[in-house]
């Protein structure tokens, strides 16, 4: 018997005991590895396409629970959530996959009671983010604030600092810098970068002065001691490194100091040891 199946387009049916493999008849405990399987299974399900023929997963899941396997589960929203970042990151990873909107997972308990212990459903939708509705009293609701990069969805960065004033950001740190600000990059930490708008990841750098032709979404930085390794998301406008073209999704790593040109030198940045 199939750990999945599906009840229409968007809608799927999950056994848990088929996927925790315990003998039939006896009860499973349904914990965050479960669940984040569950749901990683349900998005190899989408088979749409983007118009060039990528990859395109579903951004909002509602997984419905019987209610005692909610009430088990609940207080380990925290590891729950941790554990579907990264699973979910390296599903979406494997197949190039691309999001229309902010990842969403939801865990609710069947208020009709109709559903019984082991089982769920998982309800699918391709939403913008603009339109998600807000979580009600008594859900889980996890917003994983993923970010494409190469058309791939990953982990939310940690980490991070804000956008500063310029002569705001001293002594021996790595920052970038344009004209009117700066933001401090940690060693270690991704950000990611563009134009200032309302629902911007956390832990973002807005880029005060950016014109239309920078993206809310434009690039991606990660510094070490000594480099700074630099990627252009998948349907962003042109990112030039020291000179160098990056292509869309890729990424290019280069020594400090170094400067970034957006779109054809619309919007210049340096990166550099302060």
């Amino acid at each position: 018997m199939s750990a999945l199946v599906s009840d229409g387009l968007d809608q799927f049916r999950v056994r848990f005991g088929e996927l925790a493999r315990v003998r039939r008849g006896e009860p499973v405990r349904i914990d965050p590895f479960l669940v984040a399987q569950a749901i990683a299974l349900v998005m190899r399900e989408c088979k749409v396409r983007s118009a060039l023929g990528h990859p395109l997963v579903w951004n909002q899941y509602r997984l419905i629970l019987a209610r005692r396997d909610f009430e088990l589960i609940r207080p380990l929203q925290t590891p729950l959530e941790r554990d579907l970042q990264t699973v979910l990151a390296n599903e979406a990873r494997a197949r190039s996959a691309e999001l229309v909107g902010e990842l969403r997972v939801t865990v609710v308990f069947d208020e009709a009671d109709e559903l019984t212990t082991g089982e769920g459903v998982v309800r699918v939708a391709f939403v913008p983010t603009a339109q998600l509705a807000a979580p009600r009293a008594g859900e889980m609701t996890m917003r994983l604030d993923s970010w494409a990069i190469a058309g791939e969805i990953a982990a939310r960065p940690a980490g991070g600092s804000d956008t500063v004033a310029v002569g705001d950001v001293v002594g021996s740190v790595i920052a970038l810098c344009w004209p009117g600000g700066e933001a401090a990059l940690v060693p270690g930490a991704t950000r990611i970068v563009g134009r200032p708008h309302p629902e911007a990841p956390p832990h973002f750098i807005a880029l005060a002065g950016a014109g239309s032709k920078v993206n809310k979404q434009h690039f991606w930085i990660a510094a070490t001691p000594s480099a700074v390794r630099i990627g252009r998301f998948a349907k962003a406008n042109p990112v030039h490194v020291g000179g160098a073209p990056i292509a869309a999704g890729e990424d290019l790593e280069v020594a400090l100091p170094t400067e970034i040109s957006l779109s054809h030198g619309d919007f210049t940045l340096v990166v550099q040891r302060r």
